[in-house]
Parts: C-alpha cells; structure tokens; sequence
C-alpha cells in the first residue's frame, strides 16, 4: 500500500524568554492510503501539535527545527503558502476539538458550509445531505442559524460536515466526537468508516477516549511528552501493549465504581418542578403569528444534599438548557427552581449576589467560557472579587494557587493565557475556577468531555472527594453512559426536552424500561 502521509524525524519547540523548550522529539510515523491511524495520549502529549504541523497551522511562537513530512510524496514544508491552501481545500481536511473556536461566529452555518465545498454556486441539496449525513435532521433551523444558537454537541457536527464536504485524501480528526452523545458519536464514527471504505479516505484520529479508538482505527500509536512511546496494530495493542505507560492508559479506561453515599435525608438542594422553557423563533414572514421552540417540556427532578444527579441525552434534548436556566442565564417560560430552599429566580439583586456563591456551573467549552484577554490568575480570582471582597490579595493569590493544585496544574499557570493550553488544560481551569468559590451546588456540564482518561479519572475522584468533605450536590450532565453508570447516583434521560426515564442509576442504566434508554445504552462503544 502507498503511503499517503510519512512523517519523518519531526521537532518542534517553543522560545522562552531564556531557553528553549521541545514540544515535539523525534517523531516519525506513516499512514497508508485508505489506513485509520489513531493518535492516542494525555492533554499535552503533542497530539494537537502533531496534526497541526501537517497542516502546517502550528500557531506563532512555535517553530519547526527539524524533519520533513511527505503528502503523496510532496514535501510540506517546501510548499508555498498558496499551494498549502490548495492542499488544505482539497487533499488535507481537519475537524478541530473546539468547534466554537473553529466556526465564524458571524457567519450562518450554510454559508460555512458552503465555502467548504469546491463546486461554485448553491449547493443546497448536498449541504442538507451533509447536515443528514452527520446526524442532523432538522437541517433548515441549523442551516440558518449563527454556531452560538447551537449545541456544543450540533456544533461539532456541523464541523465534521465542513471537514467532509470536499471528500479529501487524508482526514485528520482532532477529538472529533468528544462533544457528541453516544448515539450521534456511533453514527459519526460509522460515517467516517463507510467514507475511508468508499473514497479510500486516510484517517489521523486523536482522540483521548480508547473504546473510540478501538472501535474506529487499525493502527494505534500513542504518545507521552512529545515522544511517541508505542505504535502497534489495533489488535496486539489492546491485547499485549509493551509500554507501561500504554498499559496504564489502558488501566485508566476502565472506570471504577464510585460509592455510593446516602443523600442528607429531607435535605433539598435543587428542586425542579414542572419546567417549561421556551425559545421564540425568528418570523419568515411579516404578519407570521409568534412561533417558539420549546426546548424543556415540564421536567422535574431533585437532588439532595451530598447526593450526584445526572442527566443524560442526546446533542438537543435539552440538557444544556436546563442546566443554564437553573444558573440564571436562560427565562423560565413556566415552573419553578429552588436552590438551597430558595425561588432562585425571585429573588432581589442582593439575595441573588449571596445565593450565587453557593451554586456555579463547570460549561462545556471551556474556550468559549474563559475570558481570552485575562490571565488565569485574573480568571480565577475574578469570583473571590466580587463574592468574597474581605479576602486580600494574599489570600485569593493562595487560595488560586490551592485550587490549581487540586486540579494537577501548576501555579506558574497563573500568568498565562487561556490560548497556550490545550483543551484539556483549559477544561481543568474552568474547573478550578467553579471550585474556588467552595460551592454547595455544582452544576457540570460535561466537564471531563475534552480530558484524556488518566485525567478524567484525577477530576472524577477530585469532585467525588470535595463533594464528600463539604456535603457538595452535583447535576452532572454527560452523554458518556459508561462513566455516569460509575459515577452517578441517580439519573434523569432527556428525550426532546422531556424526561422519559428517572431513578437511581442502577436501576436504569442496568436495567432499562424505555427504548431510548435501551437505544442509548446500546450505542456505547467497546474496547
């Protein structure tokens, strides 16, 4: 078989203000016409670094020392700028981990689209064949709406679509399902197959998640501090990998079952009750009656004192919503909240400034969610400032560098930005910074999604121990099945803005009465 990509001997490093430090050592790796590699490793490890150096998108500050890479036999780093646009438009396409960094923010998602595709002129029939393709069927809301009126979740569907739409020789997928629920991330992964199956497609897939691996790649290769530690085909790799750092990752993927603690009986933390939230939709025409998409549909739910609720569903169906109604930054159309006893939403300027310390939310994209012009030390002391102003400077500057420590980050992290982690690192601060206000409520809104499991594991256990020490409530929202049936105690399934299955985790994901739920559980892939 021909080799499509041969990579040989890369280096890259960054300048510091007094050395230099290597991102990347001496990595050399191919991938055959029609192969599926998977790049595996922690956040950090220079799987992004990897791919964007094919591509040739390393951003400034990094530099290429040494090595070369091959695109059918064409040497990259001997292309002009003008070629590389060629190559990228139709030989080389990626899907990048953080669609809302990756997507125009003012541009609709058809024209975004449509720029991707090479055929000039209106492709509307192959854009609504794309949006298909990739598991969106309401196609003509997504078509005309911006990428923040969207999902984390359809966000990131709309980016595989642009990635695919002008079928090139080699795919690079940078965590390309980690926002995607199980239903929609086995579609996407069967649609990625079927595309290498049919065009011969090349696919390098990142990816943290090693069932995904499994169930996608031939080849695995994993990597550890810019050093590719292991490259093996799929089959011996999961059976007899040599590395111990591979047997670790491995070790890591098999997720533990939590204890369960009683909740604090007759201790309410939230309560839900007959939740209805509605959107109004933009008019097609001038004397069109208001129409509204009603995206929660009288949902109920409680979660007591030390207790971990989970709700879980497909990209849509409302989780999100909820979660960010119960923050305050979406109306209730009707229903109530209460929080720690309550009316969260009745509640005068004041009373709401204290009630907030006691609640924050972990958001899904922690990009989109840290303030790119402030420093991390900024970031993480900005609560402490406006909810807790006796603390000095002394103590917020401790109590920041305490909060990093938990989260296994360092404390020269304060003076950096939110650009120069990777999204793993970036996932860890936002989690810091909802922890360093001592919370009683915890409202986590995927929060491991874009962690490799070693690390999903350390925020797992972290959250486990706060919530035990401090009596802490979490509404844990995910679509990973296999860690709430682990880390949850009880559950709620959202279907279309409607729970249609609730109780404690052991009853339902282990014995499932709904179809949806069955359908789910179905979807969860296998190593």
């Amino acid at each position: 078989m021909n080799k499509i990509l041969d990579i040989q001997k890369l280096n890259i490093s960054v300048d510091n203000l007094l050395s230099q430090k290597k991102l990347i050592s001496d990595i050399s790796f191919n991938i055959k016409k029609s192969e599926v590699v998977a790049l595996i490793g922690e956040s950090g490890s220079g799987k992004s670094l990897t791919a964007l150096s094919i591509a040739r998108l390393l951003p400034s500050g990094l530099k290429i020392n040494s090595g070369k890479i091959f695109l059918d036999d064409e040497n990259l780093f001997s292309c002009t700028e003008r070629k590389m646009r060629e190559i990228r438009r139709g030989k080389i396409s990626m899907i990048f981990q953080e669609p809302m960094n990756s997507l125009n923010p003012v541009m609709k998602i058809y024209k975004q689209i449509n720029e991707a595709i090479p055929k000039v002129g209106d492709n509307f029939q192959e854009i609504k064949n794309l949006l298909i393709s990739v598991g969106i069927n309401d196609y003509d809301r997504v078509m005309n709406s911006f990428p923040h009126q969207l999902s984390g979740g359809m966000r990131q569907r709309v980016m595989i679509a642009i990635a695919i739409a002008c079928k090139p020789d080699l795919l690079i997928a940078d965590e390309p399902t980690t926002s995607l629920d199980v239903t929609i991330q086995k579609q996407v992964l069967e649609l990625l197959k079927e595309l290498n199956k049919k065009l011969h497609m090349s696919i390098l897939f990142i990816t943290h998640d090693l069932a995904v691996a499994s169930s996608i790649a031939n080849k695995i290769i994993v990597m550890k501090d810019g050093r590719i530690v292991e490259s093996k085909e799929k089959n011996i790799f999961f059976t007899s990998p040599d590395n111990n750092y591979s047997k670790a990752l491995l070790s890591s993927s098999k997720m533990r079952k939590y204890n369960e603690i009683d909740s604090i009986k007759g201790d309410v933390s939230v309560n839900v009750s007959k939740l209805h939230v509605d959107f109004p939709l933009k008019k097609t025409k001038l004397f069109e009656p208001k129409k509204y998409f009603k995206a929660v549909k009288n949902v109920s739910f409680k979660v007591m004192k030390n207790q971990i609720h989970a709700i879980v569903g497909e990209s849509g169906s409302g989780k999100s919503t909820i979660a960010r109604t119960i923050m305050g930054l979406e109306s209730i159309t009707s229903g109530s909240i209460k929080i720690l006893g309550y009316e969260a939403n009745s509640l005068g300027a004041n009373d709401s400034r204290l009630l907030r310390k006691k609640y924050q939310m972990v958001f899904q994209d922690p990009f989109s969610s840290l303030n790119p012009r402030m420093r991390i030390g900024k970031i993480l002391g900005e609560g402490l400032v406006y909810l807790a102003p006796e603390l000095n400077k002394d103590e917020v500057y401790i109590k920041t560098c305490n909060v990093l420590d938990k989260v296994d980050l360092d404390k020269d992290c304060l003076s950096r930005y939110p650009h120069e982690f990777s999204g793993g690192q970036r996932q860890r601060i936002a989690i810091a910074r909802s922890l360093i206000l001592d919370p009683e409520v915890l409202i986590c809104d995927e929060p491991t999604s874009s962690l490799d499991v070693t690390v999903q594991k350390q925020v797992l256990d972290l959250l486990y121990k706060i919530k035990n020490e401090n009596h802490m409530s979490l509404i844990f929202i995910s679509h990973d099945l296999n860690l709430v049936s682990n880390f949850a105690d009880t559950v709620s399934v959202l279907k279309e803005g409607e729970i249609v299955e609730e109780g404690k985790t052991s009853d339902i994901l282990y014995t499932p009465k709904h179809s949806y739920t069955k359908k789910l559980l179905d979807s969860v892939p296998q190593i």
